[in-house]
């Protein structure tokens, strides 16, 4: 976030770097380019996961406190991308 001037305030800094290093690890683990969650699309991709869908499966991988239901949710994404 910048302020009037256009210059990123000197606490915001480490807030942005990390938000950063997010979005590319996002993006690398979704095989996303970093710029699905840069811009808006007015049309969804013919072929892909939206940036909507990826927030939303994560957000619910994110809530399953069971080790073994994350091991079984996983495998059957994976499984659902090699079909």
């Amino acid at each position: 976030m910048t302020d009037a001037g256009g210059f990123v305030a000197l606490d915001a800094a480490p807030r942005l770097s990390e938000q950063e290093r997010l979005l590319r690890q996002l993006a690398d683990m979704l095989n996303l380019p970093i710029s699905v969650f840069r811009r808006r699309r007015v049309d969804p991709p013919a072929e892909g996961p939206t940036a909507r869908e990826c927030a939303v499966i994560l957000a619910a991988f994110s809530r399953i406190r069971d080790p073994e239901a994350r091991r079984r949710c996983l495998a059957m994404v994976e499984r659902c991308a090699d079909a």
